[in-house]
């Protein structure tokens, strides 16, 4: 996959985060939206994906769990060039304040993994285990639907591998650092 397509997922999530209003729980909620949709769009392109569910009755428990899950998915990359929170910019990578070089930069083709760990109210959003293209086209249609119901969202973690233009990930790459994911 070419990167540097207008229409690449890399790219469009980039703008996303760019330009996500992560101070409020609708923006959040509009984020999670937007990109469950754009993976939507873009299903062709999908070539491996993965699902797991917990439901707890005690929402500390869940926080846990979802904390866990967020570090151990996060933990997996070397640094994080976007990171947004509350509205906030926490990002290592780049500086906002230096020209970029990334115009020196050819982006090279190359899978991406995207990532969405949800801590959401209620049961409905179980989604099944991925086994076909159609699973995963409901779980994304879950994802952006569920994640607009009132307050239902309470903490979302959006991750893509990867960020830097000058970074590429083979298949073989995936599958070492995501062993989960199932060829569709």
């Amino acid at each position: 996959w070419n990167r540097d397509d207008p229409n690449s997922i890399l790219g469009v999530l980039d703008r996303l985060a760019q330009t996500a209003e992560t101070d409020s729980r609708v923006g959040i909620q509009n984020l999670t939206n937007q990109v469950a949709l754009e993976l939507l769009r873009r299903r062709s392109s999908i070539t491996s994906a993965s699902s797991s569910y917990d439901h707890f009755q005690d929402q500390t428990k869940a926080d846990r769990e979802f904390q866990s899950r967020s570090v151990k998915e996060r933990s997996k990359f070397e640094r994080e060039s976007i990171n947004k929170y509350g509205g906030v910019d926490y990002s290592m990578g780049k500086n906002k304040n230096r020209p970029s070089n990334s115009s020196l930069v050819v982006g090279k083709a190359t899978m991406a993994v995207v990532t969405i760990i949800l801590n959401i109210d209620g049961d409905s959003t179980k989604l099944s285990e991925i086994s076909s293209i159609a699973d995963v086209e409901s779980a994304l249609r879950t994802i952006a639907s569920d994640s607009k119901v009132d307050d239902c969202l309470q903490s979302v973690e959006i991750l893509w591998t990867p960020e830097d233009r000058s970074d590429t990930l083979s298949r073989q790459d995936v599958f070492a650092d995501y062993p989960e994911l199932r060829s569709l």
